[in-house]
């Protein structure tokens, strides 16, 4: 499993993000990252099933190539590879969960269990 994970530079965001507001950015690229199978994990962070770094090289490239502004504003960007992906939350116990809700459960991810 790879992950990408970035962060935007706010202020060239503001400066060369050409729609009218910025913070739509973020949906563009989440949109190309999704049409490559990468899934929004938390914040700018997204996980990917593919066995191979390639994929994410071409995940970003194609993010470059569907919106030009894209390198204006990237400050930092990492490829991650994930050995395990364990859902901590169930330590913090049933009654700490937002509204009572279980927390989101995806068919490919690990979950921790305590004994």
């Amino acid at each position: 499993m790879y992950a990408i994970a970035f962060d935007l530079d706010q202020e060239a965001l503001r400066n060369h993000y050409p729609g009218a507001n910025p913070n739509n950015a973020y949906g563009d690229i989440a949109r190309v990252l999704t049409e490559r199978g990468f899934w929004r994990q938390q914040g700018s962070v997204y996980f990917s099933n593919n066995p191979n770094p390639v994929q994410c090289f071409l995940a970003i490239q194609d993010v470059q190539a569907k919106h030009p502004w894209f390198r204006a504003v990237v400050r930092d960007m990492r490829m991650l590879r994930i050995e395990e992906n364990n859902d901590l939350l169930p330590i913090l116990g049933q009654s700490e969960l937002p509204l009572g809700r279980p927390p989101r459960k995806r068919p490919d991810v690990g979950e921790f269990k305590l004994n």
